[in-house]
């Protein structure tokens, strides 16, 4: 199990904030914790969903830039190291039976 960035969580909590922020009063509601910011909640809300965006992508990026490289299927060194180990031809131990000529 990988752990989140924390740029990646903490950004999409606060686009989701925003985004509630900014919507719900156009719907005539309002969430109860921004409720003291009066008039001044979309604007608000606008600038968490636009900020809250960018720490999320940072942190996808910043994810996506220190994962492990995929190896290409068409590398050959790498499809030399996982090449399928073949059994080795073992050749009888005893003398041959048949006919003797």
């Amino acid at each position: 199990m990988t752990k989140e960035n924390q740029l990646s969580s903490t950004g999409g909590f606060l686009l989701i904030l925003g985004a509630l922020a900014f919507f719900l009063p156009m719907f005539d509601y309002q969430l109860l914790i921004l409720s003291w910011l009066g008039g001044m909640q979309q604007p608000v809300g606008l600038s968490a969903m636009v900020i809250g965006g960018a720490l999320f992508a940072v942190g996808k990026l910043q994810e996506f830039r220190n994962a492990s490289p995929a190896p290409s299927p068409t590398d050959p060194v790498a499809n030399t190291l996982q090449a399928p180990a073949t059994a080795p031809v073992s050749e009888p131990s005893g003398p041959a039976e048949g006919p003797i000529a």
